[in-house]
């Protein structure tokens, strides 16, 4: 009886080593997922903070932000050499770099308050600054009362929609 016991006690054991051996596997499978996923953009990140740096004398970086509609942008927001708060833009190809006083136009809070006064949105998604016709502008992704995906594009100048893709 008793050498009976100790096998079904020794299952356990090998059973709970398997538990935990899987569970552990699929963590690890997890963060190495999410780590691949992120990493194109940690590193556009970092370029672009690189090219902001260089080009821009960016001493302090703020926000980064990332806009894709037509042609990719990244920008980062931060302080320059001249202790002014500029807004840097960098094409994905090309790499043109736009460096834009945040004086000379509207904030990134004040975009969404536009949003949210013209568009009413249930949640604010993303944004991210552009150029077009070499003029910055405000890309804003949200979904709509009726949860449809929406984009709006708001002057940087003056805070005045240019263009929205609704209901997609």
């Amino acid at each position: 009886m008793q050498r009976h016991r100790r096998v079904k006690k020794q299952s356990y054991v090998k059973i709970s080593w398997i538990v935990i051996s899987i569970i552990l596997i699929l963590c690890f499978s997890f963060f190495i997922i999410l780590h691949t996923v992120e990493r194109p953009m940690t590193i556009a990140r970092g370029q672009t903070e690189t090219i902001a740096k260089k080009y821009a004398g960016l001493t302090k970086v703020d926000s980064f932000y990332t806009s894709n509609l037509g042609k990719t942008y990244y920008s980062v927001s931060g302080v320059d050499n001249k202790n002014k708060n500029v807004y840097v833009i960098v094409a994905k190809k090309g790499g043109t770099v736009n460096v834009i006083n945040s004086s000379s136009g509207i904030s990134e809070q004040q975009a969404k308050n536009v949003i949210q006064r013209q568009k009413h949105p249930s949640k604010l998604n993303g944004i991210g600054l552009t150029m077009i016709k070499n003029q910055p502008y405000w890309v804003v992704s949200y979904m709509n009362a009726k949860n449809h995906l929406c984009f709006t594009t708001i002057s940087f100048k003056n805070g005045t929609i240019y263009k929205s893709i609704e209901n997609i």
